[in-house]
């Protein structure tokens, strides 16, 4: 599961304990810490196995089980949490082959959800697409890593864990976060710039339940699980991110004199996002395809609209951080 009091933590215990209260006590769970019951990047091949009933974890873990999530990897396209939560829980109810590989990997969905808004952190000042190339930079995700190559930077994937030794070693000089990273592992020690480049949210838990165990359950208790994930992806779990993020916004405020939160200009951004959007839409589409979704273009195209549809319009909490960080 998630470490304690993040996110992914919180939103899994308002699910677990919606369920139990409204079931009265006849569907339990049993929280392990993370990396106790399964390795955090086998979560979800457990809970496929059935070493694990339920589990959360971030998806990029396991991509081969996961083609439909990995549209929340693009870069530049989605940019309002709840809009992205709603969205994705919605496609992968709706979609016919998204319906198929689920049933094929032995999954029941529960939700997927942003950790954030990608900030980079540096130790000196990011501005625009011209800095890429003066750091060595530690980042997540296939496509945020080709966008780093576009703007002519090196970038390597590596575990949260170890990030603040390489940091301290130089292994790398920065690295792609959300908020929560900037004091949560003190990585605003060693980088006392972050900035958001306007990417979006760029990566996402997952939440799900082993198929076998969810079809076990009576119809009374299934329909109640059904409608708390109906709730959690309604809002509930984007209302416990943004309490969080309010949490760590003050933390940020706290430290306000060793490090620096801003943003790109939208001439910054819309310069980045050129180099990329289109032609990484279109080649999700084709290794989407070779993944196992049959009809992958038409799970993006509805992704897309969905997004659109489901704009609450509302300022995201990490740009709230920011506004509330500059000098008045």
């Amino acid at each position: 599961m998630a470490e304690a009091g993040d996110v992914g933590d919180r939103v899994t215990r308002w699910f677990t304990d919606e369920v139990e209260e409204r079931t009265e006590g006849r569907v339990t769970f049993d929280i392990t810490p993370a990396n106790s019951l399964c390795p955090a990047n086998e979560i979800a091949i457990c809970v496929q196995d059935g070493r694990a009933d339920m589990g959360l974890s971030i998806t990029d873990y396991t991509p081969q089980l996961f083609p439909t999530i990995s549209v929340a990897n693009l870069p530049f396209v989605a940019h309002d949490q709840q809009a992205f939560m709603q969205s994705m829980y919605e496609v992968n109810q709706e979609n016919e082959g998204a319906r198929q590989v689920w049933e094929d990997n032995g999954l029941v969905p529960i939700a997927h959800f942003s950790p954030g808004r990608l900030l980079l952190g540096s130790p000196e000042p990011v501005e625009s697409v011209a800095d890429i190339p003066d750091v060595s930079w530690r980042q997540s995700g296939q496509y945020i890593l080709e966008a780093v190559d576009a703007a002519g930077g090196s970038a390597v994937t590596l575990p949260v864990p170890e990030l603040y030794e390489a940091l301290e070693r130089g292994v790398v000089e920065g690295t792609g976060m959300s908020l929560n990273g900037v004091t949560a592992y003190q990585f605003d020690e060693l980088l006392p710039y972050w900035t958001d480049p306007g990417v979006g949210h760029y990566n996402s838990y997952g939440m799900w339940i082993n198929f076998d165990v969810y079809s076990d359950l009576s119809d009374e208790d299934r329909a109640i699980l059904d409608e708390v994930t109906e709730e959690l992806n309604g809002g509930a779990a984007t209302d416990i991110a943004r309490e969080l993020a309010g949490e760590q916004c003050q933390a940020v405020h706290e430290r306000t004199e060793n490090l620096t939160l801003d943003q790109w200009s939208d001439e910054a951004t819309d310069e980045w996002a050129e180099m990329v959007r289109d032609e990484q839409l279109d080649s999700w589409v084709s290794a989407t395809e070779a993944a196992g979704l049959t009809g992958a273009q038409e799970y993006l195209d509805t992704y897309l609209e969905l997004l659109e549809a489901n704009d609450t319009e509302s300022v995201d909490p990490t740009l709230e951080c920011i506004a509330s960080s500059e000098p008045s």
